[in-house]
């Protein structure tokens, strides 16, 4: 069931749905999210990144205050920071989508997915396919939302703000892709042959580096647990070098079955 204007005005004089909501933003079954002062420009890579770069990942954009307005070429894509801050309840989700007027224009902006539990800020792909070029300014009504309500309420533990990878949970909309943390819960062979479990992915305070931690999956006197820079995780090691009895390309690599056997035990384990 879709939310209709009562509801969501209701629901929004809670600070639910949107804390900072703007009443003349409220439609008859939708609300229109508007932008802030910032967006993300991508910098291009002089090398194909991979997902599990998290250090060029988060190097690859920079930010852009748009004050005094920016300008979208053709063929340009952005990442536009809302200024809306979403509080999503435990019985309804969301989904946003670009207006008709700026579908028209030749401006798309990709759809996004709220979660029920989901608290914080987004910036939306905006991408000009027209020929024109546009300036994007602050408070421009870049999107609107759809809130749906569930058939029940979200177990407290399929909450997005309880799931481990709750990656964007309590953000500004300053930041670009995080899809390096779906490494988080895999299990990963080194290659000399053991195998580990990542358990998270942090920041270094001192460093701002990011870094993986892990846990051996064997049993070992020293430590259980272990930190190791992710540049350094994932990197490309000789294929021919004398210790790498696993042959493989990278210091660590995923091993999927492994992964889905790991975590279906340790979830029988939670539910027990």
């Amino acid at each position: 069931m879709i939310l209709s204007y009562n509801t969501i005005k209701k629901l929004t004089d809670k600070n639910l749905l949107i804390e900072n909501a703007n009443v003349q933003n409220i439609h008859s079954s939708s609300y229109d999210v508007t932008a802030d002062k910032y967006i993300l420009k991508f910098k291009k890579s002089k090398k194909p990144i991979s997902f599990i770069d998290a250090e060029e990942l988060n190097t690859m954009y920079e930010e852009i205050n748009i004050t005094t307005g920016y300008t979208i070429k053709p063929g340009e894509t952005i990442l536009v920071v809302l200024e809306d801050i979403f509080n999503i309840p435990n019985n309804i989700c969301g989904s946003i989508r670009g207006r008709t007027s700026l579908n028209r224009l030749g401006l798309t902006i990709a759809t996004q997915h709220l979660n029920p539990g989901f608290k914080g800020k987004l910036n939306l792909v905006v991408t000009n396919n027209s020929i024109n070029s546009y300036i994007i300014t602050p408070k421009i009504q870049i999107a609107q939302v759809l809130f749906e309500k569930l058939d029940r309420k979200v177990n407290k533990k399929q909450l997005y703000s309880n799931k481990k990878k709750s990656t964007y949970q309590n953000k500004d909309g300053r930041q670009g892709s995080m899809i390096y943390s779906d490494y988080i819960g895999k299990v990963v062979r080194h290659f000399k042959g053991n195998y580990y479990f990542i358990e998270d992915i942090c920041m270094d305070s001192e460093t701002k580096e990011y870094t993986i931690i892990y846990k051996n999956l064997y049993n070992r006197e020293d430590s259980n647990i272990w930190a190791r820079p992710a540049k350094m995780f994932f990197e490309e090691i000789d294929e021919n070098r004398v210790d790498n009895i696993t042959k493989q390309k990278h210091r660590f690599e995923l091993v999927d079955d492994l992964t889905i056997d790991y975590t279906k035990e340790n979830k029988q384990k939670l539910d027990n």
